[in-house]
C-alpha cells in the first residue's frame, strides 16, 4: 500500500453549506507540482507516436524494427539484428566526408568550434552537445553547423561508441560481409561490436546506413555497459511513458535498466518515449552523455540546467558525502541501526502537498484504488446566525490517463440534524492530459437522501497547473487554475433567487506561495472566497484549508468564517 495525497475542500450551496473536495495532479517523475495526483501518471493514455521509418535496402522484405518486433526476446547478438537476404550487396558507397564522424579531430579547434556552431546555441540539447564536442565524440560539419535534428546511422553512432567508451574487448571480432575492409568505418564498427555495445543482423550483416531508432541506442548503451534493472524494485514502463505498449519485447528490461540508471532524455516531453523513432544527433548526444555520466566519465547535471526535466528519473547529484561519512561514524558509535536505501528513499519521497481550490470544484480526481474522508465547519450557514458543517466519504474508480471516475457521499446541516440525515452523492469523470492539464464533467448531490436545501449542479470543467520554478520546494513555484462552466448552485445570486434555470462561469487560481502552502482565490459562480490551503505534515497526507466566504456579499448576508479538512490513502 502506498499514502497518497489529497486535500478535501470546503463548499456553498444555494442555502446551507455542503461539503465538497477536490484531488490534485503530480508533474512527471523529474517535475511535481502545486497540485497533487491521487497516483503517479501511470497507465497513461496511449498516444500514437510518430515512427519516422528508415528505408530498408531494395532487397530486404522487412526492416530491422519489424524483425525485432516479431522475434522472441533472446541475447543481444539476435536482439539488433534483422532478417535480410543472403544476396545483399556486398559493396558499399562510403558515406560523404561530411558525415564521417571518424576523422581526425583538432583538438585546437574544439573549444572554438563549439562557440561558432550555429545551430546548437540555444537548442534543447545543447548541455548534452557541447562536452561531446570538446572529448571529440562527436564533432560539427564542416560548414559551422551541428544539425541536430538530423538523423543517425548505425555506422555513425557506433563511431561515437568507439570514442566515448574505449573498453577492453569481451568478444573476437566478426566479418559482416556487407562491410569492406576498407570501408570508412570499419574500424569504430569491429571496436563497438567486440566490447559488447552494438550487434549485427543475420548472416553477419551489419546494413551501416540504416537509420537507427531510439530504442536500439538504449539496448547498445545498457547492454555494453553490463547494466540491468534491478529486480526487488521492478519498474512498470506505464508508470512512466505514455504509449509505453510501443516498446518491443525484446527490449523491455533494457529499457527498465535504462530507466534505473537514467540514461533516458526525451525532448520535448518526459513522458513520451518514441521508442521507434529515428534518433537525431541531439537525442544520441543525450544518451551518450546520460550513459558517460553512468560510467564515471562526465559529470551529471546540475538542477540549474533547465534540460534536466528531460532526464527520466532525474536526481541531482550528491554533493553532501562529508555529511554522510560523519552520520554513518556517529550511527556505528552509538550502535543506532541502519536504514536501507530503500527505505530511507521512501520515508524522504513522501511528501503532502496543499491544495487549489476552497469552494469549486476542479477537474483533478480520485481514480481506483483511492480512498478519502473530509469534513468542513462554518460559523454559520447563510441567513442564519447557526454553525454547521459536513462531512465527505468517497473511492475512485477507473484511470485518470483514461477515464476516472470520482464518487463522494457527503452529509449536509451535520452538526445541526446529524450525521447522514440529509446528503447527496456526487460523480465527476476526470482525464489527465500530460503537462498537468485536467478536464472533468461531473454531477454534485446527483443522488439526495432526506430533505437537503440544495439541489443538484451539472458541471464541466478544465485546471492546468503551470510550474514556476525547477524546484518546487522554493517560494512561488507552481501556479493551478481552473476554470468551469456549471448550473445549479453555480449560477447567479439572481437567476437562484428568480427561479431561472442558467449556466455560470467558476473558477479558482492556487499560488504555491511555500512549501506546505497555496493561496487560493476562488469564484463559485455566486460568492468570492478567499483563504489559504496548508499541508502541516511532511509525510502525512492532511491538508486543513481555512478561509472567508462571501467577501464581496454578493450571494448572503455578509462574510462568514470556513474550514475544511482532508485525508487520502492510496491502496
Amino acid at each position: 500500500m502506498r499514502i497518497w495525497k489529497v486535500a478535501i475542500c470546503t463548499s456553498a450551496t444555494l442555502v446551507v453549506y455542503q461539503l465538497g473536495h477536490s484531488a490534485y495532479a503530480t508533474l512527471s517523475k523529474t517535475a511535481t507540482s502545486a497540485s497533487i495526483n491521487l497516483k503517479p501518471p501511470d497507465k497513461a493514455l496511449i498516444s500514437q507516436s510518430f515512427a519516422v521509418k528508415a528505408s530498408p535496402p531494395p532487397s530486404s522484405p522487412m526492416t530491422e524494427t519489424q524483425y525485432l518486433q516479431g522475434t522472441e526476446a533472446r541475447q543481444l547478438s539476435d536482439r539488433l539484428t534483422g532478417k535480410l537476404p543472403n544476396n545483399i550487396r556486398t559493396q558499399q558507397q562510403n558515406t560523404s566526408t561530411n558525415e564521417r564522424l571518424n576523422l581526425p579531430l583538432n583538438k585546437s579547434l574544439v573549444a572554438q568550434q563549439t562557440k561558432i556552431l550555429s545551430d546548437i546555441q540555444g537548442n534543447w540539447a545543447q548541455s548534452f552537445i557541447e562536452p561531446l564536442i570538446v572529448r571529440g565524440i562527436i564533432q560539427g560539419f564542416p560548414d559551422g553547423t551541428f544539425r541536430p535534428d538530423q538523423p543517425v546511422t548505425r555506422a555513425q553512432f557506433a563511431t561515437m561508441l568507439q570514442k566515448g567508451f574505449p573498453k577492453p574487448p569481451v568478444r573476437n571480432a566478426v566479418q559482416f560481409v556487407d562491410i569492406p575492409a576498407d570501408y570508412w568505418a570499419n574500424d569504430a564498427i569491429q571496436a563497438a561490436y567486440k566490447t559488447g555495445f552494438i550487434e549485427g543482423y543475420p548472416n553477419n550483416i551489419f546494413n551501416s546506413d540504416q537509420n537507427i531508432p531510439r530504442v536500439q541506442i538504449l539496448v547498445s548503451l545498457v547492454s555494453g555497459l553490463n547494466l540491468s534493472a534491478n529486480t526487488t524494485t521492478p519498474t512498470d514502463l506505464n508508470t512512466y511513458f505514455q504509449g509505453a505498449s510501443q516498446i518491443p519485447d525484446y527490449a523491455r528490461k533494457q529499457v527498465a535498466a535504462a530507466i534505473q540508471n537514467r540514461l533516458i532524455v526525451n525532448h520535448p516531453d518526459v513522458q513520451v518515449l518514441n521508442p521507434n523513432q529515428v534518433a537525431t544527433r541531439a537525442d544520441v548526444a543525450a544518451l551518450i552523455y546520460q550513459a558517460l555520466v553512468k560510467d564515471g566519465t562526465l559529470p551529471a547535471l546540475t538542477t540549474s540546467e533547465t534540460v534536466t526535466q528531460y532526464v527520466v528519473e532525474y536526481k541531482p547529484p550528491q554533493t553532501n558525502t562529508p555529511e554522510i561519512a560523519q552520520i554513518e561514524d556517529l550511527r556505528q558509535r552509538f550502535r543506532v541501526p541502519s536504514i536501507s536505501s530503500n527505505k530511507l528513499r521512501l520515508i524522504t519521497g513522501l511528501l503532502n502537498v496543499p491544495g487549489s481550490s476552497v469552494s469549486s470544484p476542479t477537474a483533478f480526481g480520485a481514480e481506483f484504488g483511492d480512498v478519502f474522508v473530509g469534513g468542513s465547519y462554518q460559523t454559520r450557514a447563510r441567513f442564519t446566525n447557526i454553525d454547521d458543517g459536513g462531512v465527505v466519504l468517497g473511492f475512485g474508480l477507473g484511470e485518470q490517463q483514461t477515464v476516472g471516475l470520482e464518487v463522494a457521499v457527503s452529509s449536509f446541516s451535520t452538526l445541526r440534524e446529524g450525521f447522514f440525515k440529509n446528503g447527496g452523492v456526487s460523480f465527476k469523470l476526470h482525464h489527465l492530459f500530460p503537462n498537468n492539464l485536467a478536464i472533468a464533467f461531473g454531477v454534485e448531490n446527483a443522488v439526495t437522501f432526506g430533505s437537503p436545501d440544495g439541489g443538484s449542479s451539472v458541471y464541466g470543467v478544465v485546471s492546468k497547473t503551470f510550474q514556476l520554478k525547477n524546484d518546487l520546494t522554493e517560494p512561488f513555484s507552481a501556479l493551478t487554475v481552473s476554470l468551469g462552466l456549471g448550473g445549479g448552485r453555480f449560477r447567479s445570486e439572481y437567476d437562484v433567487q428568480k427561479g431561472i434555470d442558467s449556466v455560470n462561469v467558476f473558477g479558482s487560481v492556487a499560488l504555491r506561495v511555500a512549501q506546505p502552502i497555496s493561496l487560493i482565490a476562488d469564484w463559485t459562480g455566486q460568492d468570492l472566497t478567499i483563504g489559504t490551503s496548508i499541508a502541516p505534515f511532511r509525510n502525512i497526507p492532511f491538508v486543513i484549508t481555512p478561509a472567508v466566504s462571501d467577501i464581496t456579499g454578493n450571494a448572503g448576508d455578509g462574510a462568514r468564517f470556513i474550514l475544511g479538512f482532508g485525508f487520502g490513502y492510496s491502496f
